[in-house]
């Protein structure tokens, strides 16, 4: 009998013993929901953050791309931005606002914090150079903004706007941070989380590395530019090297998730949105009289830009504003003027084409697009590329002497910019562009380089970055506010009497009306034709 009540006794001791240990690790825990987990996975953070930058900064209805494409006379649309107006409570604004701050950077703080406490130092180290990359682009746009106390919640409801030229060096030594960190033993890999890259740890060096070399071109006018740092970071040579180290997101071809180019359902989807700019347009075919600076030099990656539903004999649904053969348009500074300009040309106009939204490669055959054409969407967003960072190069060799050829590395940036474009028609089944096509154009160019003074060199390289950079407006919005180049569109010397411009170009974007409403520290409304962002210094 005895021995029964010890055999009980000891098997009531086990079962307290394993309650207790399974309370310690949340067993039976009533008070916490499993469908609503507080702690969100670090694999599910990372591309929610990843995707919220990619769509606040690039090109589309809530991308600030979008609207900045138009300043810099990449596309025209039927809108205030027409004419060098936009305000706090336009979609663009309140939804790269609101999403780059509740969105990417909250899910950046949580990774950073989640993945220290973890010692995923790859997570931490992708994160700190995705916030530095943001943040820079908010300063670029936007000068002051919330920084240091941002994202803290109830700790501080109200942040602070920090002036960008503090927040400057704290990007760079965040960016130092998170190259560090890549360096560490991860406990966890982000595998296919990681949109961009998916999680190659050089990748991501090589790209921090450059975006260093980016951030103080972007301030080269300024005494924050630090030569001795910038020829380190060159001497060094771990930087992006080939196309494979784009900084770039391609979208897929599916509906149901929706995972398609949000311009591409833009235009092909919901019916044309955008206006190709004839200005812009005029200059790749090496015809314009406004800006002659390619003058007589056809630019071949016209189709892969464009897609003309028309044929150059085929009728326009209604009267035209601007056409040229099978290319229709409107102008910029247009609106409400041109008697032409508000007709439904819906299956006429000329669309944003395979190269910039995954849609079609204009084979000259014309037609109506829809949904089914091209790519279907499955295109690129294009936030820093290989391409890119030679042009940033070349323009530091001209400017400030950094010790590299800046016609070499001018000529490889053509030569790399004529290469995405042959990615994505090799995706599509679309010709590629031959060596021969890309050498006689480079050469072209080249020529007038070679030829021009040094002012007229800085135009050519950043009027070949701007063309490069269709689809992304971010980057000329920025090079016309530090350099003056590309020459912006002026409507009132165009000789053109429907094209009226009574503001001035936009220096710097208005704040989110709802942050300007809810945060006693925000500053008073920006004056969008005057505040200038701390490196504009002209």
């Amino acid at each position: 009998m005895k021995k029964i009540v010890r055999y009980i006794q000891i098997l009531l001791f086990s079962a307290v013993i394993f309650l207790g240990a399974g309370c310690e690790s949340n067993f039976l825990d009533i008070n916490k929901d499993p469908n609503n987990p507080t702690i969100v996975p670090l694999r599910q953070l990372l591309p929610y953050a990843q995707l919220n930058i990619n769509n606040s900064l690039g090109m589309g209805p809530s991308g600030l791309s979008e609207p900045l494409s138009s300043f810099s006379h990449q596309i025209v649309v039927r809108d205030n931005w027409n004419s060098y107006f936009i305000v706090g409570d336009d979609f663009p604004i309140q939804q790269a606002w609101d999403n780059l701050y509740a969105g990417a950077f909250t899910d950046l703080r949580q990774i950073i914090n989640l993945g220290t406490e973890q010692e995923a130092w790859q997570f931490v180290g992708i994160a700190q150079i995705l916030k530095a990359y943001a943040a820079s682009a908010m300063v670029d746009v936007w000068g002051d903004i919330p920084y240091t106390n941002a994202t803290l919640g109830a700790e501080n409801p109200y942040p602070e706007f920090d002036k960008g030229q503090e927040i400057y060096p704290k990007l760079f030594a965040l960016l130092d941070e998170g190259i560090a960190n890549l360096a560490k033993t991860s406990s966890l890999s982000t595998g296919t989380s990681d949109l961009f890259f998916s999680g190659n740890v050089d990748r991501w060096r090589k790209l921090a590395k450059t975006l260093k070399l980016k951030l103080y071109n972007q301030i080269r006018l300024t005494s924050l530019y630090d030569d001795a740092t910038v020829k380190a970071l060159i001497a060094e040579g771990d930087l992006m090297s080939a196309a494979s180290n784009d900084f770039e997101l391609r979208y897929g071809s599916t509906t149901a998730p929706e995972n398609r180019h949000p311009s591409f359902i833009q235009e092909y989807v919901q019916g044309p949105q955008y206006n190709i700019s004839p200005y812009f347009y005029q200059i790749m075919q090496g015809k314009s009289t406004l800006n002659p600076i390619l003058s007589g030099i056809e630019d071949p990656r016209i189709p892969y830009y464009f897609f003309n539903q028309l044929t150059p004999d085929q009728d326009a649904q209604n009267p035209v504003s601007y056409r040229d053969g099978a290319f229709l348009s409107i102008w910029f500074a247009s609106l409400n003027i041109d008697p032409n300009e508000g007709f439904d040309q819906d299956q006429s106009q000329t669309m944003l084409g395979l190269y910039p939204v995954g849609g079609k490669y204009d084979d000259g055959e014309g037609g109506v697009v829809n949904q089914s054409s091209g790519l279907q969407g499955a295109g690129y967003q294009r936030l820093f590329t290989y391409a890119n960072s030679l042009y940033v190069r070349a323009e530091l060799a001209l400017t400030k002497n950094t010790g590299e050829d800046a016609e070499e590395l001018f000529e490889q940036a053509i030569t790399e910019s004529f290469k995405e474009v042959n990615q994505i028609a090799d995706l599509a089944g679309a010709p590629t562009l031959s060596t021969t096509e890309i050498s006689s154009y480079a050469s072209k160019v080249l020529a007038l380089y070679t030829a021009a003074n040094t002012e007229k060199k800085l135009e050519l390289i950043l009027t070949e970055k701007w063309i490069a950079n269709f689809g992304f407006g971010l980057e000329a919005y920025n090079d016309i506010r530090r350099t003056g180049y590309p020459k912006p569109f002026d409507p009132n010397t165009d000789n053109n009497p429907f094209t009226v411009l009574n503001r001035s170009f936009i220096l710097s974007l208005p704040y989110s009306v709802t942050d300007l409403q809810i945060n006693p520290n925000a500053p008073a409304p920006r004056n969008i034709a005057t505040d200038k962002v701390f490196w504009d210094v002209d």
